[in-house]
């Protein structure tokens, strides 16, 4: 009987170790990302979308697209229209289309079925989502966020 309390114990103990150890691996992962954060923010100056895509780095407009995206997950040209003209005092919907040809193209947004099925509806491509979340260290797999 004492074996077997002791047995026990042993095992309890073990199992206590092992989910310390998963614990302290989260936090070692947690704290190399935060020193990468700090890297990134003293050489860039700051985080921004244009550091994950540089193609947009000169271009005011689509960087903020990008950023309302960020913020909206989808949207159709109207949405991002009235968002931007709100964060920017104007914007066209033939501006708002042409720079999402433009993003389309390099593979930063996509086009998405709408909840109504009218009209198109625009979201981040998920490359452009995940070099984002590796970036700021974020451990987020896409089956855990089905808004991407």
């Amino acid at each position: 009987m004492p074996d077997e309390d002791l047995a026990r114990e042993v095992q309890e103990l073990r199992e206590a170790l092992e989910a310390l150890r998963k614990s302290f691996e989260i936090v070692s992962q947690m704290a190399q990302s935060y020193l990468r954060l700090l890297n990134l923010y003293a050489e860039y100056g700051g985080l921004s979308i244009d550091v994950v895509i540089p193609e947009i780095k000169h271009d005011p407009i689509a960087r903020e697209i990008v950023k309302i995206l960020f913020d909206l997950r989808r949207a159709n040209v109207s949405g991002i229209a009235r968002e931007l003209k709100g964060r920017r005092g104007k914007a066209s919907r033939n501006t708002v289309r042409a720079k999402l040809e433009e993003l389309k193209k390099l593979g930063v947004v996509r086009e998405v079925p709408s909840e109504d099925n009218r009209g198109k509806t625009y979201a981040l491509s998920r490359g452009v989502v995940r070099k984002w979340l590796e970036l700021i260290g974020m451990p987020i797999r896409f089956e855990h966020a089905n808004d991407y």
